[in-house]
């Protein structure tokens, strides 16, 4: 993923007030091109290295409350890659090979755009998009392209699966909500917690809060490319909630309930 593709991402989930500004785009595509040092970064810019340090305090701050998980400048690659994941998008690059269309009878004729790099393929009648009055062929090819790529883009929202009037991130998430319903547990998935961290107060959104037998547990379903936190997670503990357990999102889908029975064990035994 291109830090490009990565930076509209980051649009589609913040709201419209909460846009980047100049500097925080800055620091975001250093970050992303692998520069973590401030210092770089603002040799890089024309502000200074206090400027640059309290700039990027406020947009991983701002990217931690639109994501629902803590972002810093070693993990926003694979923040956003488990958002992608957990919405189930992938985004296509698509290539657009301009073309000499003057002079050319375009009557009845239909273009394929192609994307070189994934082979999918896409029609547009030319007769109804490409040619109008006022407008070149290649103006409408590029809108065709903007449209696709924005249609990707907003679906990253609408990829939302839903259970008993739950809503949940992943199938993994509804394999166990269906495991620990079948054991009349209290759960709450998906539930924000207001917590208190070194970076200030914050949304936490552990998958799944559970009550059993007067107390309380989390239950994470954990991806090759999840990051334990172990800040959050020792945040919780100081609250009351000491047993927090990561599961095989594999396991979830093929052994939920044994998943369910395992952790409310550790519950009964904590």
């Amino acid at each position: 993923m291109t830090v490009d593709e990565a930076l509209a991402i980051v649009e589609t989930v913040l709201e419209d007030d909460e846009q980047l500004n100049d500097v925080q785009e800055l620091i975001f595509k250093q970050c992303w091109e692998g520069r973590q040092s401030y210092e770089e970064i603002a040799k890089l810019s024309k502000y200074d290295d206090e400027y640059i340090k309290a700039a990027g305090y406020k947009l991983w701050k701002l990217l931690s409350d639109a994501f629902d998980e803590k972002v810093k400048k070693s993990n926003i690659k694979a923040v956003i890659k488990r958002y992608l994941r957990r919405h189930q998008v992938t985004l296509h690059r698509t290539q657009v090979i301009g073309v000499n269309l003057s002079g050319a009878n375009l009557s009845g004729a239909r273009l394929l755009l192609t994307n070189l790099s994934e082979a999918d393929f896409y029609q547009t009648d030319l007769n109804k998009s490409i040619v109008t009055e006022d407008k070149t062929a290649s103006d409408e090819i590029i809108k065709a392209e903007d449209a696709h790529n924005q249609g990707i883009l907003s679906s990253i929202r609408e990829r939302i699966y839903h259970w008993n009037d739950l809503r949940f991130h992943c199938e993994e998430q509804v394999k166990i909500a269906e495991a620990l319903d079948r054991t009349n547990t209290l759960f709450f998935p998906n539930s924000k917690a207001r917590l208190t961290t070194p970076a200030g107060r914050q949304n936490q959104e552990p998958d799944f809060l559970i009550f059993h037998q007067g107390k309380w547990g989390i239950l994470e379903i954990w991806h090759p490319d999840t990051e334990k936190d172990e800040t959050r997670d020792r945040l919780f503990a100081s609250h009351g909630i000491s047993i927090i357990h990561y599961c095989d999102a594999n396991r979830c889908t093929e052994e939920p309930d044994r998943i369910v029975q395992e952790f409310l064990d550790l519950l009964s035994q904590g």
